[in-house]
């Protein structure tokens, strides 16, 4: 099981991510085509490293903003293991600009996972979910996991998509596209440093029009995914769609020793007037998404924080934010955070979920 593979979905992800590789721009002559289906299709595993990630999200217009959001630290998956949740200790922010700023604010969080327990820090303080607890946290994990392991794991794209498809009774012959299609302008960009290894550097362009049109196919075929609607009434919309993109990049950074990915970069640019943006105050927007992995294979410390409180205090401390299976029972107002609720007000609604609603905020 590739653990570089599993922490990046963990994290979110999911799709094409970005990083500034730097250094040195040695040539290579390999097929770029190549060099992404090796990395993509890898079994080598990433036992240990620093993760770096990176959202970016700016638009521009009446409306406008920013926000970045990053997250940040070690992992080290278990050997004898590897099925398991591994540890990590990530450091999360995020800040924003303008209506960005307004919705969020400055945020700073934490997780933690060591070997018999989870940590999340909110707001300089942490909380722990308890060793029994995590107990079965990982044995759902390793559940998963060996259910997932125990499955032909060789399936090419198309054998995986046409499984997948057939469990929904769905039309198989839909798989039968050509997910290499979806990318253009591919160039080998040389060697590079990134994350204190040497790297291939791969670019290239997402072709958004072909991807759109196969998924929505793809999806089509599954009965009752489009509501009944005709599927040559929404190809027009997916055209619009694409045009109103116009740049999607993106950055591979691949390890010259065993093509381990060691950094991916995103970068999309939307004309958001095309898909009526306008009438909301944005013109236009961009989003990027990057990842860099440093240290691999290095040792990697994992300490649990101190004296940390309760997952169970974290509703609390939140403001009554309810947790579902971690807060106090929702007849328990003390410490709930029900209690600074105007009681008056919730009488006065008399049940009516407009009024209940308006006492809340």
């Amino acid at each position: 099981m590739n653990r570089t593979k599993t922490l990046l979905a963990a994290l979110a992800v999911a799709a094409l991510i970005p990083v500034a590789g730097c250094g040195g721009d040695e040539e290579s002559d390999e097929d770029p085509a190549e060099i992404l289906e090796a990395t993509f299709n890898n079994d080598e595993t990433i036992e240990s490293g620093v993760i770096d990630l990176t959202f970016d999200l700016s638009a521009e217009g009446d409306q406008g903003g920013s926000l970045t959001a990053n997250v940040t630290g070690p992992f080290v998956s278990d050997p004898d293991n590897p099925s398991g949740l591994g540890q990590l200790d990530l450091d999360v922010t995020a800040s924003g600009e303008g209506a960005a700023a307004d919705a969020l604010g400055d945020f700073e969080a934490g997780l933690t996972v060591t070997e018999d327990n989870l940590y999340v820090n909110y707001n300089g303080t942490d909380y722990e979910l308890g060793t029994e607890t995590f107990e079965q946290l990982q044995a759902a994990q390793e559940e998963a996991a060996g259910a997932a392991e125990s499955e032909d794991t060789a399936l090419s794209f198309q054998e995986g998509c046409e499984q997948a498809i057939e469990a929904q009774d769905g039309d198989p012959a839909a798989c039968d596209f050509d997910v290499t299609a979806w990318f253009s302008e591919l160039e080998n960009e040389g060697t590079e440093d990134v994350g204190g290894a040497d790297a291939t550097h791969i670019s290239g362009s997402l072709d958004v029009e072909q991807m759109l049109s196969d998924l929505f196919q793809l999806g089509a075929s599954v009965p009752g995914a489009t509501g009944g609607v005709d599927p040559s009434l929404i190809e027009p919309q997916l055209g619009q769609i694409s045009e109103a993109v116009s740049g999607a990049t993106f950055d591979v950074y691949s390890a010259t020793e065993d093509n381990t990915l060691r950094g991916l970069d995103f970068g999309l640019e939307i004309d958001a007037a095309a898909v009526g943006g306008a009438a909301a105050g944005v013109e236009s927007a961009g989003i990027s998404f990057s990842v860099e992995i440093s240290e691999v294979g290095e040792e990697q410390t994992i300490e649990a924080p101190a004296d940390p409180k309760s997952i169970d205090d974290l509703a609390g401390d939140l403001g009554g934010v309810a947790i579902p299976g971690l807060s106090p029972s929702d007849t328990d107002i003390e410490g709930s955070g029900l209690e600074e609720i105007d009681q008056q007000c919730i009488q006065d609604a008399a049940g009516d979920p407009d009024a209940l609603q308006k006492c809340l905020e």
